[in-house]
């Protein structure tokens, strides 16, 4: 069974954590299949502390991988959840915003 899971890293007083789909028979910091993001729980910011790739997520997710707790707790906090049946696993993009348009140069004089 493939699980969701953290992956310890940092030193001591100063954890960090990569998030990856792994077999759930590997150790904890074992080798994972896919890192799908990272979290440091030392950041101020509380947008930064959690990256997730949400699309890989959703597509573990869609093929059976289960989440631990610690890691359901911050796919909830992100708002990401399991795709529905029938429903793509890809989020789709948001639009791209239109490049600023260059202002106009004036001729050049000799």
């Amino acid at each position: 069974m493939v699980r969701i899971r953290m992956k310890s890293f940092g030193r001591r007083h100063r954890p960090f954590f990569r998030i990856c789909a792994m077999d759930s028979r590997t150790g904890r910091d074992g080798t994972a299949i896919e890192e799908l993001g990272h979290y440091d729980p030392k950041v101020r910011n509380k947008d930064a502390r959690t990256v997730l790739n949400v699309n890989r997520i959703r597509y573990w997710l869609s093929v059976g991988a289960q989440p631990s707790e610690k890691v359901q707790a911050l796919l909830n906090k992100q708002g990401v959840k399991k795709p529905a049946p029938g429903e793509p696993w890809q989020l789709p993009e948001p639009p791209a915003a239109a490049p600023a348009a260059a202002p106009p140069t004036p001729p050049a004089t000799s």
